[in-house]
């Protein structure tokens, strides 16, 4: 399994809307968006062997409360949830308020975690 479908099992339950890299055109809200930068890992545990995703999710919405539902300003909520319960979940980075730029009325928040997945 790719690292991308890793997370769209894991992220597409908690809002079907969720999209790898990109949304579509004239996205319907709310909706998530991830994007994920890999690389090999060779020092870590004695030897390597894994490789490092960085994860960063974009989950947007019309309104705060919907936004606040998805994922809290403290990052906490469904989304972490769902990254945290993965075999290869180790950290969260950083979470914050985010923006969408093609749209300035639609509210945006980021949450980004390391997660490490052992490479064949």
């Amino acid at each position: 399994m790719t690292i991308h479908e890793l997370l769209n099992a894991a992220l597409t339950p908690v809002l079907a809307n969720t999209w790898a890299v990109a949304l579509p055109p004239a996205p319907v809200w709310p909706a998530a968006v991830f994007d994920v930068d890999s690389a090999p890992e060779e020092a870590w545990c004695m030897g390597g062997g894994y490789s490092r995703h960085d994860v960063n999710l974009l989950v947007m919405a019309r309104t705060i409360e919907d936004l606040d539902a998805l994922l809290p300003l403290d990052g906490s909520g469904p989304f972490r949830d769902a990254l945290e319960g993965l075999e290869a979940y180790q950290y969260e980075e950083d979470a914050g308020d985010g923006d969408y730029e093609d749209d300035p009325d639609i509210y945006a928040r980021y949450l980004t975690v390391r997660l490490r997945t052992p490479r064949y």
